[in-house]
């Protein structure tokens, strides 16, 4: 009877657990899913550039798509393992792990500002939405999905100021892209004024130095590839200027990141948070750089902006009078619910207890 009594008990404490992360569960399940079908239209409906794959894992490929190292170097280091796995499923195994990495950390944001769980884990699985307007029907390339996850990160540790990983992370997403001077950028317009200057400059001279450091290895190591444009960027001003006068071409524009981004620069002065409202600048900033260095409409370009544009507006939508509220009755169904059980299935113990007590 002991025995019988310990394993309801069990199954009780099991169900109690259950219930303290059913949102956790089904955001779990509901993230793998969709991160697989993602991942799959990034390789089946997207253009990968012919030999771009295995150039990049033999340094020969044109700079500056070279210099974005990083997976191509981890790929060709797992080619050593004997996992069976060609360099193509590899490639994809490393934009699976970004893309739950990313929604993951998108997720924490969400959360760290919101304060619900399931407001947190909804608004996270809705980066499926925009994800695909920047990273299907475009090119492949390998760097791009752990852009958006390092630039997400980064975000998240400058909030939390947590340097001691904050450094190892800017060095790893150097290599992988140049883009993380944005970082740089983000550091500075949420930290003017509100910590001394002495510090501030400091991190950006440090990350400067380190930026620096990096793009000079890769311009040394790769100094005899082929160049495309100056080598580290195109002037793509003039073609983009042009590519204005056609339709097709400002539609896609336009509904870059979803379209999400018109209701942010609409309501953005309503944001509650500073350090989201300043963040929102930095992507002004890379608008105008992308418009001389990036091609108009190639929206893959324009992903590490994906972040910070998409928190303002869980942010902004967790504002608006009543979220809050529904937000907390739906989690405290849900949990509720799964209580309902726990206390159905206890119930069945006490016959049990009571045999026990009486023999």
């Amino acid at each position: 009877v002991n025995c019988v009594v310990g394993v309801m008990l069990h199954k009780n404490f099991l169900l109690w657990s259950a219930r303290s992360r059913l949102v956790d569960i089904g955001f779990a399940v509901a993230v793998l899913g969709l991160a697989l079908q993602f991942t799959v239209a990034r390789f089946y409906e997207n253009k990968v550039p012919p030999g771009a794959p295995l150039d990049l894992l033999q340094g020969i490929y044109a700079v500056p798509f070279q210099y974005r190292a990083l997976i191509p170097l981890a790929v060709r280091a797992l080619l050593q393992v004997p996992t069976g796995l060609s360099f193509m499923w590899l490639y994809a195994a490393f934009d699976l792990a970004a893309v739950l990495a990313l929604c993951i950390v998108m997720r924490g944001l969400i959360f760290r500002f919101a304060g619900n769980r399931l407001f947190a884990a909804l608004a996270a699985l809705g980066m499926f939405y925009v994800l695909p307007f920047n990273f299907v029907h475009t090119f492949w390339y390998p760097s791009d999905i752990p852009s958006v996850l390092f630039f997400a990160l980064g975000v998240f540790l400058l909030m939390e100021q947590k340097w001691f990983w904050y450094y190892p992370l800017f060095l790893l997403a150097t290599f992988n892209r140049e883009t993380t001077i944005y970082l740089t950028l983000t550091q500075i317009a949420v930290s003017i004024g509100t910590v001394r200057r002495i510090g501030l400059w400091q991190h950006v001279a440090l990350q400067v130095l380190i930026w620096c450091l990096i793009k000079g290895t890769l311009w040394f190591i790769y100094m005899g590839n082929p160049v495309v444009g100056f080598g580290l960027f195109e002037n793509q001003l003039w073609a983009n200027f042009e590519a204005l006068a056609d339709w097709r071409r400002l539609a896609t524009y336009l509904m870059n990141f979803g379209g999400i981004w018109i209701p942010v620069a609409i309501w953005q002065h309503k944001l509650a948070q500073p350090f989201v409202q300043r963040a929102l600048l930095v992507c002004v900033v890379q608008m105008l750089v992308l418009g001389m260095v990036g091609v108009l409409d190639e929206m893959r370009v324009y992903g590490e902006m994906i972040p910070v544009i998409y928190l303002a507006l869980a942010v902004l939508v967790w504002q608006v009078d009543g979220v809050s509220k529904v937000a907390g009755a739906m989690q405290l169904w849900l949990t509720g619910a799964a209580a309902g059980i726990a206390t159905e299935l206890s119930l069945e113990v006490e016959p049990a207890n009571a045999a026990g007590a009486q023999l």
